[in-house]
């Protein structure tokens, strides 16, 4: 409420009491019409008191008070001082979800802490533990973190989140009939070796540094149910199927279907799959495959949508499908490694790679490889799918493997959003520990992206404008908590879930 002079027709004053609601004034109360200086500033002192009795009757304190001149309020507000500014807010939103899932439990509060920390704020232990006094108001030493750590490793929490996952999963969304298998590597700040810190192939051009592999399988709700960390020399190839055989034994899963890409499945795993009647769905390198084969390939017709199916031999198919969308990646891809191609001719000197469309001839010389270039073009804007589960309609082959991408959306969450790579742990049971954490805070995203039908940095983008404010009387020493006000509709929707 505020106070308003109201000027009339015959020059008197009018002294009303006005609410603001939305764009308009509501008059609360009129006080009276003024002649004069004097009875203008009776009617304001009357008007002032009405507005202070109201603000007892509503329990309202206003630190902007007016009858407080700007030198009075400032001598009244540096009686307090602002201690802390959390969020908990935050915090408290992540952690509702980890209670959803029945994380809480497994281990002590501070494994808790760990996981939703490091979605709020994905940094190392020792800066974690500044950000859980700072932010969160949470005391933790490092070594008590540390040895934390130690027991998510002892005690097997992967375990038990794992577990946990397959449990939620099965009773709120469907049976697991689809797993999504994909592999990356870790590599750490470091340059010794040691059992599990293996030199190998990077695909992030890290080959002198230290590396891990770990593999991660998700379900068809995005859910991650398994992650194993391997030495970093492990070819990634050898990898998929002792997972899968673990996964079938730990949660005695039958008739389900396998999805990977076609880095993962050589012709040899196929073969073990289809020896233990497991079925599965990779991608198709169709520019490797057999002359007569490619020769039907080309013929999927060049039209947006269109399949066709083709007897792969061994009870296998192959799906072929068309899109304009791809045609017009694979066109744009084509003609940035033309133009590479092509600079690397004209300077030679500068040529430190192999290039998709450069081939060697005579005296080491280059010229463009027309062949692959000609090959590029008819396979453009086609995708193939490679399956032994021949029952499966077309369309349903291609929309499983389409949904690839909830694993490899899992690992680059878990390498930008929870940076865990690089990794500077140096201890195997620590590095584990570090995986189960961010493995854990995967699952808690997924559980908010699903709940909410935000991203994960979406959802904390609109939370962070809710802060806990600590205030201290610097006098009497005691301390009130206020929320700052939120005005954002969105984060007040997101905050019902939780309540």
């Amino acid at each position: 409420m505020h106070i308003r002079k109201l000027k009339s027709r015959n020059g008197n004053i009018q002294i009303q009491v006005v609410r603001k609601i939305g764009r308009q004034n509501k008059v609360v109360r009129h006080l009276g019409t003024a002649r004069n200086e004097l009875e203008i500033n009776e009617l304001v002192s009357l008007a002032k008191q009405f507005i202070e009795d109201q603000r007892i009757k509503s329990g309202t304190i206003s630190l902007f008070d007016s009858r407080y001149s700007v030198s009075e309020m400032t001598e009244v507000l540096s009686k307090f001082c602002i201690r802390r500014v959390l969020d908990s807010v935050t915090f408290d939103f992540f952690y509702h979800f980890y209670k959803a899932l029945d994380f809480d439990r497994i281990g002590k509060k501070s494994f808790s802490d760990l996981v939703v920390a490091r979605i709020i704020f994905p940094v190392s232990k020792a800066k974690t533990r500044s950000f859980l006094e700072s932010k969160l108001n949470k005391r933790y030493s490092l070594s008590g973190l540390y040895r934390t750590m130690e027991e998510i490793y002892k005690l097997d929490f992967q375990g038990q989140l794992e577990e946990k996952i397959a449990d939620f999963t099965r009773s709120f969304y469907s049976t697991i009939s689809v797993l999504f298998f994909d592999v990356t590597t870790l590599y750490y700040e470091s340059f010794d070796e040691d059992d599990l810190r293996k030199f190998g192939f990077s695909k992030d051009n890290k080959a002198h540094q230290p590396q891990l592999v770990v593999t991660l399988t998700v379900t068809a709700d995005g859910f991650p149910l398994h992650l194993r960390v391997f030495p970093g020399n492990k070819f990634e190839g050898h990898l998929m199927l002792p997972c899968i055989r673990e996964i079938i034994q730990k949660y005695n899963l039958t008739n389900f279907v396998v999805v990977a890409d076609s880095a993962m499945v050589s012709h040899t795993n196929m073969e073990e799959l289809e020896m233990e009647n497991l079925s599965y769905i990779v991608g198709a390198r169709l520019g490797n495959l057999p002359a007569k084969m490619w020769e039907q390939i080309i013929t999927v017709p060049k039209i947006d949508g269109a399949i066709k199916r083709f007897d792969f031999g061994n009870k296998r198919v192959l799906v072929v499908s068309y899109s304009q969308k791809r045609a017009n990646k694979d066109r744009s891809d084509r003609e940035k490694q033309l133009k590479r191609a092509q600079f690397a001719l004209n300077n030679p000197s500068v040529v430190s790679k192999r290039f998709k469309f450069l081939k060697k001839v005579k005296n080491n010389d280059l010229e463009i490889n027309t062949e692959n270039v000609a090959k590029s073009q008819l396979l453009e804007g086609l995708k193939g799918y490679l399956t032994n589960a021949i029952d499966l309609a077309d369309n349903e082959i291609i929309v499983k493997y389409s949904q690839l991408w909830q694993v490899e959306k899992s690992f680059r969450i878990s390498k930008s959003d929870l940076k865990a790579r690089p990794i500077y742990h140096t201890v195997k049971e620590r590095i584990e520990a570090h995986l189960t954490i961010v493995f854990a805070s995967l699952a808690v995203i997924r559980l908010v992206e699903k709940t909410t039908g935000k991203s994960v940095q979406k959802v904390l983008w609109l939370l962070d404008q809710v802060k806990e404010v600590i205030v201290e009387d610097k006098v009497s020493r005691e301390r009130i908590s206020k929320y700052s006000e939120i005005e954002n509709q969105e984060t007040k929707d997101l905050l019902k879930l939780v309540k």
